[in-house]
């Protein structure tokens, strides 16, 4: 499911930063700055970064992160055991949280 996104990057980042350590996703913020970083420093990444921020779905999010690691690699045998899945996978759902508050502000979330 796409929702569209009403922010600007840098509001859609604020808001993911905000929304990531409010959650205590350390590995998920680290994964987002080193993003941020590679956009900083490539211009065809950071296009394609800002496209999949602003109307990426979630195959799209995974592609563009999956520079940083490998998604479908083999879980670890000890903590953490996926830590590059947890980390797409907190950007991606917080995303989705930011997105879909935007989409209907009068539904209440419950957050866990």
């Amino acid at each position: 499911m796409r929702l569209p996104n009403p922010y600007t990057l840098e509001a859609t980042l604020k808001k993911l930063r905000d929304g990531l350590a409010a959650a205590s996703n350390q590995g998920a913020l680290a994964l987002l700055e080193q993003a941020v970083t590679k956009a900083h420093d490539d211009r065809a990444y950071a296009q394609l970064f800002e496209e999949t921020l602003l109307r990426g779905s979630t195959v799209e999010i995974r592609e563009c992160l999956s520079c940083f690691g490998d998604y479908f690699e083999r879980s670890r045998d000890a903590p953490p055991y996926y830590p590059h899945h947890d980390a797409v996978n907190g950007i991606d759902s917080t995303l989705y949280t930011i997105l879909f508050d935007a989409a209907h502000p009068d539904t209440e979330q419950a957050y866990e």
